[in-house]
């Protein structure tokens, strides 16, 4: 199939992106009023939109293949590549929501210990990540056919319940309340470097690729969001279609946890899969290691006690990735000055001066207001 590495690029992204944070959307949005959360979620997404492109660029713009570290070491030192590597160790709060959250909806479903259904689907993932990309882009690609097919009946079954009366609310106070969900929700930064491997000799379509990764996403997500607090309003619950199964019935509770299970899954396999490449690929750790520690990483965490998905999910939206994407922007400055390869695209310089100055605003204010708040 001639266009499929085009797909399977978008799938990876997309794949990616939704993950454990479209569960924690529609809660956050009751919080904050839902048109609160709707008018964050337009902002992020279009922060996403502009970061994502740019690393896209920075991607085209370096001869050698790496992860975002190895971007960041190549263009800022090693010190820097160093910090990124422990701010990308953020990606373990990511799998540790993934790995608890795939367990919540299994047991929903079939009964049973949560902990036992997420050590199964954590085995199966890890022999994945072992397979590395070859397997996973086509995992990606079939699991992302699944979440949008179960995403559309989940609207169907869902249609003779909604109250739109329950969509309401706009406070401005509580703007930052769902940010750092949001902007977990809308991560995947990661997945761009991968797409350009997939992408191989087919570079051009990157830009392309990447638009339509971020805005499918970004219109599930809004879908999502209204169709579950339209069911269930006040009493939304923080894995989304746990309360959406309480509310409608047990179809619904059946189809709407295989979609929480579709989508971490293949966030799972992604953001595994840019960590290990991270090791292996800008710290030249043998595949063996790469792979161990990032099994071993979210279980570490588990232990530790970090186990409520909203904290974490929100916790590492709002502090990990805001302070990665104010290292990206760095990177991609000395990308543009110093980058070995014609890229093809690039942005304009106003326009990514515009886009700096916008991004710098966003993560900065989120990070404050999350420091301020933090509970742990």
């Amino acid at each position: 199939m001639r266009n499929l590495p085009f797909f399977q690029s978008v799938a990876t992204l997309v794949g990616t992106i939704i993950g454990a944070g479209i569960l924690g959307l529609p809660y956050v949005f009751a919080q904050a009023g839902f048109w609160t959360g709707f008018l964050v979620l337009i902002l992020v997404v279009l922060a996403m939109i502009a970061v994502k492109l740019m690393i896209g660029e920075v991607v085209l713009r370096t001869q050698a293949q790496h992860q975002i570290s190895g971007y960041i070491g190549l263009y800022l030192g090693e010190k820097w590549k160093i910090f990124s590597l422990l701010i990308s160790i953020t990606i373990y709060g990511a799998l540790l929501a993934y790995f608890i959250g795939v367990g919540e909806a299994l047991a929903a479903v079939f009964g049973g210990q949560p902990l036992m259904y997420s050590s199964i689907f954590y085995l199966i993932a890890a022999f994945l990540i072992w397979k590395g990309i070859s397997l996973i882009k086509n995992a990606e690609f079939i699991l992302a056919i699944f979440v949008f097919i179960i995403f559309c009946l989940l609207i169907v079954f869902s249609q003779s319940h909604m109250n739109f009366a329950n969509l309401s609310g706009f406070d401005f106070n509580k703007i930052l309340v769902p940010f750092g969900v949001i902007l977990f929700a809308c991560s995947g930064t990661l997945a761009v470097p991968v797409m350009r491997q997939i992408l191989k000799y087919r570079e051009y379509l990157l830009k392309r690729a990447i638009l339509i990764g971020i805005l499918f996403p970004a219109v599930i997500y809004g879908f999502f969001a209204l169709v579950v607090i339209a069911v269930t309003g006040t009493t939304t619950t923080e894995i989304a279609t746990i309360g959406l199964g309480r509310k409608i019935g047990p179809l619904i509770l059946i189809i709407g946890n295989l979609f929480a299970v579709f989508t971490m899954s293949t966030s799972f396999l992604s953001g595994g899969l840019a960590l290990r490449e991270i090791f292996r690929l800008d710290f030249n750790f043998k595949k063996y290691w790469s792979c161990l520690l990032v099994v071993a990483g979210p279980l570490f965490l588990y232990l530790l006690g970090w186990r409520d998905f909203i904290e974490i999910i929100g916790t590492i939206g709002a502090v990990g990735f805001s302070l990665e994407g104010l290292v990206y922007i760095i990177t991609y400055w000395r990308a543009r000055r110093l980058g070995n390869r014609f890229p093809e695209y690039a942005l304009k310089k106003r326009t990514a001066i515009m886009a700096s100055v916008y991004l710098i605003l966003v993560f900065i204010i989120g990070l404050v207001y999350t420091i301020n708040t933090f509970k742990y």
